[in-house]
C-alpha cells in the first residue's frame, strides 16, 4: 500500500510516520520516568508563596492574603498569624515531606504589633 502512494502524499506520509516515531519515544520515556523519585527539598520564599497567589488555581483566601502584603499590611513571613481562614496551600506545602517550610517562620511581633496586644501581667 505504501509503495502505491502518489509523490504528492509521499512527503506528508514520511511526515506522519517521523511525528508517529517521535510520539512513541516520547511516550516509553514518560513511562520509564520514576515519580516517586526525590528531586530535592524546596525551600518555600515569599517569592514562592506570591507566585502560588498568583496562580490562576489559588485559593480565595491565598487571594486575599497576597492583596493585603501587596498594601503592606502584612507580610508573607506571618501568613500562618495573620491570615483568616488559613489558605489550603499553606497546609499542602507543610504535609509536604519534598517542602521546607522555615523555622523562623512566624516572624516576632514587629515594635507596631505590640502596641496594639493588651497589656499582660506575667504571673512568677
Amino acid at each position: 500500500m505504501i509503495e502505491s502512494l502518489p509523490p504528492h502524499a509521499r512527503a506528508a506520509y514520511d511526515r506522519l510516520m517521523t511525528s508517529c516515531s517521535e510520539l512513541e519515544a516520547a511516550r516509553t520515556r514518560a513511562l520509564n520516568t520514576d515519580l516517586k523519585a526525590q528531586l530535592g527539598t524546596r525551600h518555600v520564599t515569599a517569592e514562592l508563596l506570591a507566585r502560588l497567589a498568583s496562580s490562576p488555581r489559588a485559593s480565595a483566601a491565598m487571594t486575599r492574603f497576597a492583596d493585603r502584603v501587596a498594601s503592606g499590611e502584612c507580610s508573607w513571613e506571618r501568613i500562618e498569624l495573620q491570615a483568616s481562614p488559613l489558605p489550603p496551600e499553606v497546609d499542602e506545602l507543610k504535609g509536604d515531606p519534598q517542602i521546607d517550610w522555615p523555622a523562623e517562620w512566624p516572624t516576632q511581633n514587629t515594635e507596631d504589633e505590640v502596641g496594639t496586644q493588651p497589656y499582660r501581667i506575667p504571673w512568677e
